[in-house]
């Protein structure tokens, strides 16, 4: 739910994450290169001006005004062919998902990333106040759940559907979250403020 604190998570494990060759944020709503203290970039080429930094922030709205949908798609296809470049593992910070993909249908360019870009090394970070509204198909991916309070019922199953406890997340103070990781079963609880 809004003012949670996911955004500060995401800048949290972006930060701390070791050994990433490459950090890449689509960041259509201004709000995480502030954050980070990134120049955003506009282009194409100040995206290829970035990678010598080994963080990518891409604000949309100039190579793709109005249409910030067609924007999320090409970002996606121009990481996959980054990852390719070289080793390492790369980190995608996609914050909001629902807003490009449905429960039924996905970007070919976002299924690419998230489906052929393990081979490659890349590590989807999505965040989203609407988990009911995800593709099945980057869910069934997921490997951990970091779930912040919810109190929408359809948020509340969708992350219950995916181990959490919905009881317990429903009762999260803000600024709290649960872990959950979906291949050993483990958990943890944490703050970010």
């Amino acid at each position: 739910m809004t003012g949670s604190d996911k955004t500060t998570f995401a800048i949290r494990y972006l930060l701390n994450a070791p050994d990433v060759a490459c950090r890449f944020i689509f960041d259509d709503e201004n709000r995480t290169a502030p954050r980070l203290k990134l120049a955003p970039a506009y282009t194409a080429a100040q995206l290829e001006a970035a990678l010598a930094s080994r963080w990518v922030c891409f604000s949309p709205h100039r190579m793709f005004p109005g249409n910030v949908k067609m924007g999320f798609r090409w970002f996606c296809h121009w990481v996959f062919n980054c990852a390719q470049r070289g080793p390492g593992e790369k980190i995608v910070n996609l914050p909001e998902v629902w807003k490009f993909c449905t429960a039924d249908s996905i970007p070919f360019e976002l299924a690419k990333l998230s489906q052929e870009g393990r081979e490659l090394g890349v590590q989807l970070l999505i965040d989203t106040q609407r988990p009911e509204n995800v593709n099945p198909s980057l869910i069934g991916g997921a490997t951990e759940l970091v779930a912040f309070k919810l109190i929408s019922p359809e948020a509340v199953r969708a992350v219950s559907r995916l181990a959490a406890d919905p009881a317990a997340v429903s009762a999260l103070p803000l600024g709290s979250f649960l872990a959950y990781n979906r291949l050993s079963g483990g958990s943890l609880a944490g703050r970010v403020f």
